[in-house]
């Protein structure tokens, strides 16, 4: 289940995806999600919703995502 993101946090992840976009036409998801989590720590969000937010919205800019977990840090 997808939690619902505050309007400041997707306003954060617009503004990110949007730079992402701007340097390359791949986006990496999860490198972008962890970004915003890391802004928005206090929040308490998980890491899948940021992501199904950014993956929504470079989609929508016509990026290609990259869905590579990698390495994550522990939190």
């Amino acid at each position: 289940m997808l939690f619902k993101l505050s309007d400041p946090m997707l306003r954060d992840i617009e503004t990110t995806v949007r730079s992402k976009a701007n340097e390359s036409r791949v986006v990496d998801v999860f490198g972008a999600a962890e970004e915003v989590q890391s802004r928005f720590i206090d929040d308490n969000v998980a890491l899948e919703d940021i992501a199904a937010a950014v993956a929504g919205l470079a989609s929508k800019f016509g990026c290609a995502l990259e869905l590579d977990r990698g390495e994550l840090s522990e939190a």
